[in-house]
């Protein structure tokens, strides 16, 4: 349920929640991945994160994988953390518990490679958009990101120490995903 203050503003009842500016008509953009590209194509003038220019089939494959297989991998875990499933019995019974998240973080990490981020030298869409989920992974120990996946490990800590993260921070004073509570499993 979305809070009512929310619903006031915007009937999608979703945050984020980007509101334009009056060029762009005061729009109300909901979702990442609206936010991120809106933000991209509108004041990206040098192309610094390659969607015009670069490989933005790539990205696009990128970004999938974070809002589908990752997304989906964090979130049967966060749901056995809340409780509100659970791992069945028998040899199979924990396969919501990390073997799909294992697979994902593996294929990523091949992905990324040997190169800074996922677009190359510089960080992309995609690279903005997969950071939510790894840092969920991070913050609330689903793994040893360092020790099972330690160039995606190394990619976060890029992320986390570029500049404009920072501010965005401390324009939003920071994010911790480890606060949420976890029940016994």
């Amino acid at each position: 349920m979305s809070p009512q203050s929310l619903l006031d503003i915007d009937s999608h009842g979703k945050a984020p929640l980007l509101i334009t500016g009056p060029k762009d008509g005061n729009r109300h953009i909901p979702e990442s991945l609206a936010i991120a590209t809106y933000l991209i194509r509108s004041f990206d003038t040098e192309d610094r994160f390659g969607l015009r220019a670069g490989d933005w089939v790539r990205d696009e494959v990128i970004t999938s994988m974070a809002l589908t297989n990752l997304q989906r991998a964090t979130g049967f875990i966060m749901m056995l953390d809340f409780g509100l499933i659970r791992n069945g019995e028998g040899p199979r019974g924990g396969m919501l518990d990390g073997p799909e998240l294992r697979k994902q973080l593996g294929i990523l990490e091949r992905e990324l490679g040997e190169a800074d981020f996922f677009m190359g030298e510089r960080p992309g869409r995609a690279d903005v958009i997969m950071e939510f989920p790894m840092t969920m992974v991070r913050h609330r120990k689903y793994l040893d990101l360092k020790e099972e996946f330690p160039k995606l490990d190394e990619w976060l800590s890029r992320c986390y120490d570029r500049p404009a993260f920072k501010r965005g921070l401390e324009k939003g004073n920071g994010y911790d995903m480890s606060v949420f509570p976890k029940v016994p499993r």
